[in-house]
């Protein structure tokens, strides 16, 4: 699992332009036995908010969204590269990669809790020797992404010892998220499929499944995800053009694109073949965290609010 992780945040990295970091994101091992996530500490004073070190950049977007500021985080000026919500401050400590943390920075923090997603297995047993351990629920198989988002945003609210903000924060996610799926229903934009994609060169594309948060997303603002074939643990799929026809009446939305890459594929016969493009049924969204949890699902839907019926959320 932590290998095919790896290998999806390499190319998330590409198609969104910082394929030059890939490298240095970290490989790792294989996936070590499966550990249990935990509670808060009781390490942690009462009325102190937690120390947490956070080495995923979804679940730092879920532990700021929370009100929980990281003491670090992994690479954090890659979660700002990639438009992570809510805003990371400059004062979180660089723990180092995401996958190969810097051990003896992680512990001079000093941690309540280490918060890791299932592909950290390997690091697991080291990583418990600093301080104890959250680790993200495994997804379920071909479980919505949004469904996900919700369920690990639940564990690790009571894990930092916050249920209370965890429920109101989810009740306004998805009242919001209701609120721009009327909005969608009332401008008659729900009908028509639709593609969410990250361009990565004239040639291939990262399309994202309902397993994504991207793609549950889409499904909980009442729209049908247009990509029904298997993606992988990121619930995302790398293919090539071509593989983008088969529903003729799709619209495609494209995430993050580069503006050098639209002039490109705006020359790209392949691209101007694609059903979408011939009708004129292409709009762009601005890039975000595609493994951002409710705080990626919330900007998804502003965002798809814009685009598709000029209104914002």
């Amino acid at each position: 699992m932590q290998r095919q992780s790896f290998a999806a945040r390499r190319r998330l990295l590409a198609a969104f332009g910082v394929g030059a970091l890939a490298p240095f994101i970290g490989a790792g091992g294989v996936l070590a036995s499966p550990v249990v996530a935990s509670s808060m500490p009781s390490s942690a004073p009462s009325g102190r908010m937690p120390r947490v070190v956070v080495l995923d950049w979804g679940l730092a977007a879920q532990v700021l969204a929370l009100g929980v500021t990281p003491v670090g985080a992994a690479r954090p000026f890659w979660y700002r590269l990639l438009s992570g919500t809510p805003a990371m401050p400059d004062d979180v400590v660089d723990v180092g990669l995401l996958f190969q943390p810097n051990f003896e920075v992680v512990q001079a923090l000093r941690p309540d809790l280490i918060v890791i997603t299932p592909a950290h297995g390997a690091l697991a047993d080291s990583l418990a020797r600093i301080a104890p351990l959250f680790v993200a629920p495994p997804p379920h198989p071909h479980e919505d992404g949004y469904q996900l988002a919700l369920r690990r945003a639940r564990a690790l609210g009571d894990a930092l010892g916050r249920p209370a903000q965890t429920s109101q924060l989810l009740a306004a996610t998805d009242a919001h998220l209701s609120e721009v799926r009327e909005r969608l229903t009332k401008h008659d934009v729900t009908q028509r499929p639709v593609y969410l994609m990250s361009p990565i060169d004239t040639r291939l594309t990262n399309v994202f499944g309902r397993e994504s948060v991207f793609g549950g997303t889409l499904a909980a603002v009442g729209l049908t995800n247009a990509w029904r074939r298997p993606s992988d643990t990121e619930g995302m799929a790398q293919i090539d053009y071509t593989q983008l026809g088969a529903d003729a009446s799709a619209r495609a939305m494209l995430i993050g694109a580069r503006p050098g890459l639209l002039g490109m594929l705006g020359q790209s016969p392949l691209w101007q073949a694609l059903p979408f493009v011939r009708g004129a049924r292409v709009g762009q969204l601005p890039i975000m965290l595609p493994t951002g949890g409710t705080p990626t699902a919330m900007k998804l839907a502003d965002a798809l609010s814009v685009a598709l019926t000029g209104a914002a959320a």
